[in-house]
C-alpha cells in the first residue's frame, strides 16, 4: 500500500516521457522530458486538485468570506487548466514542430492568467496562516512565471491578432462565473459554529453501553459532553498531533472533515456502531501506545531540564 502511490507516479512520469523518446530516440531526452513532466505536469496538477481540501471548516474560518472558498470553487477552472497542461506539454516536453499553432498560445494564455490569479489568491488567503506550507506557494508562483513568460514569448512570436486571445478570454468567463457561484454556494454551505473533533468514533460511542462503555461526562471545547474512553484517546491523540505537527494535521483534518461525515451518517443502528467501535479497537490501542510514549519523553524531558 505505501509503495502503491510511487508505482503510480512512475506509471504516470514514463507515460509522459514515452512519446518524446521515440520521437527523438534519445536517452537523454528521457531524463529531460522525466523533469519536466514531473515539474510542469505532475506536481501543478497534483497541488491544485489536492489543494481543495483546504477549503475552511466553517464560516468563521473564513477571514475574506466566499473569497476563502475559492480554493476548493477553483476546480471549476479544471477545462482550462488541462488545456493549458496539454500546451505545455506539446511544446516543452513532446517539442512539436508547430509551436505557435493556435491552441499552444491560447493554452499557455490562459494558463498564464489561471496560475497568476491562483498565486496571488495563494498569497492573501493562505500566505499569512501559520500552519500553511509557504513552500506550497512555490508551485504556484513557478507556474504562473513559467506560463507567463512563455505566453508573451509566443504571443510575439506568433504574430497574432490581438482578438484570438481576447475571445479565448471571453470564451473561458462561463468558467469563472461557475467558480465564484461554486465558492459563493460552498460559503454559504459551511456551518456557523467549528465542527465536531471526531465523527466517526463519536458515532461508534453511541452503541451498547456494554460494549462501548462506559462514558464520562467531560468538558470539551467549551461545552459539556458525554464521551467513551476510545474517544477520549483520539482526542488525546489529536492535540498532541496538532501540538508537533501542525501542517500535516490541518491536511488530515480538511480531509477528515469532508469523509468523517459521510460515513458517520451511514452508522444508523446501536449494532452497526458495536461493530464499528470494535473495527477503531486496534487504531485506539496504537494511538494510546503513542500518547504514553510521548507522555514518557516529556516527563523525562522535564526531568532533565
Amino acid at each position: 500500500m505505501i509503495l502503491a502511490p510511487w508505482i503510480l507516479l512512475i506509471g504516470i512520469l514514463s507515460a509522459l516521457a514515452l512519446p518524446p523518446v521515440l520521437k527523438e530516440k534519445s536517452w537523454r531526452r528521457l531524463f529531460i522530458a522525466l523533469i519536466l513532466s514531473f515539474v510542469g505536469v505532475v506536481v501543478p496538477l497534483v497541488v491544485f486538485l489536492l489543494s481543495s481540501f483546504m477549503e475552511p471548516e466553517w464560516k468563521g474560518a473564513c477571514a475574506y468570506g466566499w473569497l476563502d472558498c475559492f480554493i476548493a470553487g477553483k476546480l471549476a477552472l479544471t477545462p482550462l487548466v488541462l488545456l493549458a497542461t496539454a500546451a505545455l506539454y506539446a511544446l516543452e516536453i513532446l517539442r512539436v514542430e508547430n509551436r505557435t499553432s493556435r491552441w499552444i498560445v491560447v493554452g499557455f494564455f490562459l494558463g498564464a492568467i489561471v496560475a497568476t490569479i491562483c498565486f496571488l489568491f495563494g498569497m492573501v488567503c493562505l500566505g499569512s496562516e501559520a500552519d500553511v506550507p509557504k513552500l506550497w506557494l512555490l508551485v504556484p508562483f513557478y507556474v504562473a512565471a513559467w506560463y507567463s513568460i512563455r505566453a508573451a514569448q509566443l504571443i510575439k512570436a506568433s504574430r497574432f491578432s490581438f482578438w484570438p486571445n481576447f475571445i479565448s478570454l471571453v470564451g473561458s468567463l462561463p468558467f469563472w462565473l461557475v467558480s465564484w457561484l461554486w465558492s459563493r454556494s460552498l460559503y454559504a454551505s459551511l456551518p456557523d459554529k467549528p465542527p465536531s473533533d471526531c465523527f466517526i468514533v463519536t458515532a461508534a460511542g453511541r452503541g451498547h453501553a456494554k460494549i462501548v462503555g462506559p462514558h464520562f461526562e467531560i468538558e470539551h471545547k467549551g461545552r459539556r459532553r458525554m464521551a467513551n474512553q476510545q474517544l477520549l484517546t483520539f482526542w488525546q491523540l489529536e492535540n498532541l498531533w496538532r501540538n508537533r505537527a501542525p501542517r500535516s494535521h490541518r491536511i488530515f483534518r480538511c480531509g477528515y472533515n469532508r469523509l468523517g461525515p459521510v460515513i458517520a451518517t451511514q452508522i444508523k443502528s446501536a449494532w452497526l456502531a458495536d461493530f464499528t467501535y470494535l473495527a477503531i479497537k486496534p487504531v485506539e490501542l496504537m494511538a494510546k501506545l503513542i500518547n504514553v510514549t510521548a507522555g514518557k519523553t516529556e516527563s523525562s524531558t522535564k526531568q532533565k531540564t
